[in-house]
């Protein structure tokens, strides 16, 4: 709980069936765990740690005796281990990191374990075919049985009495003993290893329905179920377009800020980012999506991806089915047969008038038209395209395919919005092709083939073309090698109606054109969309500051909850060098914001403004060379040097000190 390693977390008993024979060895993921000792059915046995490689860790090796290696022959391993320092999958934070910094009197930990992280955790099969359940056992220990291709183990852990364990299943039993408080978990459905979560904290919950609830630590459970209260209406409205959700609880979890995503879609348990927290339920889509996610497990958790090479079939699904999501829960009122008949936000742009919250996140359906608001379409091109040219600029246009080769590679490494947007531009494609209804009645068909299997793109492929006689006609033509397999955007782009965001782009034109005290239109709020207008506009003219200010005493965004866009201002903000910003742009530990951030503030030239005693201390922490005439040579930064200074902004939160580099 305090950042040092977990001492004595477990023995892990594994069941394994031989399924051939002279199968000499049993092979685990590992990643900087301390292997103690293993034992075949209770006795030592000598084993084997490779040497670590740096994207996978090591190959734990336990040697099967010669009597056990036929077909058909049963025996447990058991592996002796714990935690270190250096786990990837949890993080332990002392007190003042947790709750935004909120000065709480108690530590927290929490794991993230996709997309390989679960081996720094466990010694398992570190991949998404293999799945396990779990139940409870004897307490102080995690059993595990192997019964190929599912796992069943089981999980007690005890914490200290003020603390409340989380887990990503349903909890069985909780009991106190010796001024602990010990849990006992059990998950039933098949599930893969990167989707073993645990979180420990001082935690409160709010009941949002019979199988919903929200938890966080107790400073924020109100505002938190507050944000998160249509989350029952999210999981029905799911269950409506695809199938009866399948893991009886469906709990969120609001995390410290440092959270590295939006949200996780652990089963039973979600993670999300207090990001999300805007105060309006404006960014609830997140919950939407890992409820369409994995969440509702429909896409990811109960339909899964073969090996990471095919992630977007489970993100691309998602956004397609999060999007279906919000369009029936806050787009319009639904018709006879579930069309739109009321457009509710046909002319919020319209001079004069208010943007409502939910424009930020909501997709309309116009017949057989989605129509734009300013979380899809354009805008979401625009993202993807900045996304596409930077992995192109970094050498890494090859994760620019929806189906990339990542043999040797980390697949944290290619994370991008790819397999994100440009799968669900995919899937709309083909929507667009055999029609709304066909296509409605095809989702549901194809979760109920796969659910609980694997699936490659391949075999996605073969089963959209060979699903009717209607799906073949209307996708002869349809270039799925050039979808899987290009690199960039894709080439055959689905149609969205424009109406909304034409309207936006004009208020971004009139911002960007503007100079210094134009008497502009006031709307009393602002959308993320027009602010990626005009960031789209920056990136060949820079917004003077004074028409920044001009911009914030308008919209106060600076003080604005929603951190989307708070993000985009920030970034607007650091292009044009205005100081003021710096602060903020480095307060989200969430990789969606802090990557792009932090290129911003790669790029800034304007630090001739800082003391040259400071420029050269701060240059010896980065080992950025310093030019005379310029300043810091900021292209010498690099991602090493980055990731240094992340490491020392966490040392100096964590010794209560600012981690801005200016500030004492």
């Amino acid at each position: 709980m305090s950042g040092k390693p977990i001492k004595d977390v477990s023995s892990l008993s594994n069941s394994y069936q031989m399924l051939e024979d002279g199968v000499d060895q049993v092979c685990l993921d590992t990643r900087d765990l301390n292997i103690s000792k293993t034992k075949i059915d209770g006795k030592d046995q000598k084993f084997l740690l490779d040497a670590p490689n740096e994207a996978f860790g090591s190959c734990l090796k336990i040697r099967v005796p010669q009597e056990l290696q036929q077909n058909g022959k049963r025996f447990k391993a058991e592996v002796h281990y714990s935690t270190s320092q250096s786990s990837t999958a949890c993080q332990a934070s002392n007190s003042h990191v947790s709750s935004a910094l909120r000065c709480k009197k108690k530590p927290y930990l929490f794991t993230q374990c996709q997309a390989i992280h679960a081996r720094s955790l466990l010694p398992c099969q570190d991949c998404p075919s293999a799945k396990c359940t779990w139940s409870g056992a004897q307490p102080q220990v995690l059993l595990m049985s192997f019964f190929s291709p599912v796992i069943r183990f089981s999980a007690v852990m005890s914490a200290p009495s003020w603390a409340t364990v989380l887990m990503s299943a349903i909890l069985e039993n909780k009991s106190e003993q010796a001024q602990k408080r010990v849990f006992t978990w059990r998950q039933s459905v098949p599930t893969c290893s990167y989707l073993i979560a645990i979180a420990v904290g001082d935690l409160e919950s709010r009941e949002i329905s019979s199988r919903c609830r929200v938890w966080s630590e107790p400073s924020m459970v109100d505002k938190v179920a507050n944000e998160f209260a249509e989350t029952e209406k999210f999981l029905t409205t799911a269950e409506s377009i695809t199938c009866e959700y399948q893991w009886g609880r469906y709990d969120l979890l609001c995390l410290p800020p440092s959270f590295p995503y939006g949200g996780m879609e652990n089963p039973c348990l979600t993670f999300v980012t207090p990001t999300l927290l805007a105060g309006d339920r404006s960014l609830a889509d997140v919950v939407a999506h890992e409820i369409a996610h994995r969440h509702l497990r429909w896409t990811g958790n109960l339909v899964t991806n073969a090996t990471w090479e095919h992630f977007w079939l489970n993100e691309g699904w998602t956004v397609w089915l999060e999007r279906r999501i919000m369009m029936r829960v806050r787009g319009s009122k639904a018709g006879p047969k579930g069309q739109a008949r009321e457009l509710k936000y046909k002319n919020v742009l319209r001079e004069g008038q208010e943007i409502p919250s939910t424009l930020t996140s909501s997709l309309i359906l116009d017949g057989s038209t989605w129509l734009e608001t300013s979380s899809t379409s354009k805008v979401l091109q625009s993202y993807m395209t900045r996304e596409v040219t930077t992995e192109t600029e970094i050498g890494q246009s090859r994760f620019t395919k929806l189906v990339p080769d990542l043999q040797g590679i980390d697949p944290d490494d290619a994370f991008s919005s790819v397999p994100y947007e440009k799968g669900f531009n995919l899937l709309y494609s083909v929507q667009q092709k055999v029609g709304d209804e066909e296509f409605e009645k095809f989702v549901k068909d194809y979760i109920n083939t796969w659910k609980s299997k694997l699936i490659t793109s391949l075999q996605f492929k073969d089963f959209v073309m060979n699903y009717s006689a209607h799906f073949k006609k209307k996708l002869q033509d349809f270039d799925w090698d050039r979808w899987f397999y290009a690199e960039g955007m894709p080439a055959d782009k689905p149609k969205f109606d424009t109406t909304l965001s034409k309207l936006a782009n004009d208020f971004a034109h009139r911002w960007t054109t503007a100079g210094a005290g134009a008497d502009l239109i006031r709307l009393k709020s602002v959308g993320q969309y027009m602010l990626d207008q005009i960031l789209e506009n920056s990136e060949k003219q820079k917004m003077p500051i004074a028409v920044l200010q001009d911009m914030d005493a308008v919209y106060e965004i600076s003080i604005t909850n929603n951190a989307e866009v708070r993000f985009r201002w920030c970034t607007l903000c650091l292009r044009s060098g205005a100081d003021f910003i710096v602060q903020n742009a480095v307060s989200m530990g969430r990789m969606k914001f802090t990557r792009p951030l932090y290129r911003e503030l790669q790029r800034r030239k304007n630090v001739n403004f800082y003391h040259p005693i400071c420029r050269k201390m701060v240059a010896q922490d980065l080992k950025v060379k310093q030019n005379n005439k310029q300043g810091w040579s900021w292209l010498g930064v690099s991602a090493v040097t980055i990731s240094a200074y992340l490491v020392w902004a966490v040392w100096r939160i964590r010794s209560r000190k600012c981690p801005i580099p200016f500030v004492h």
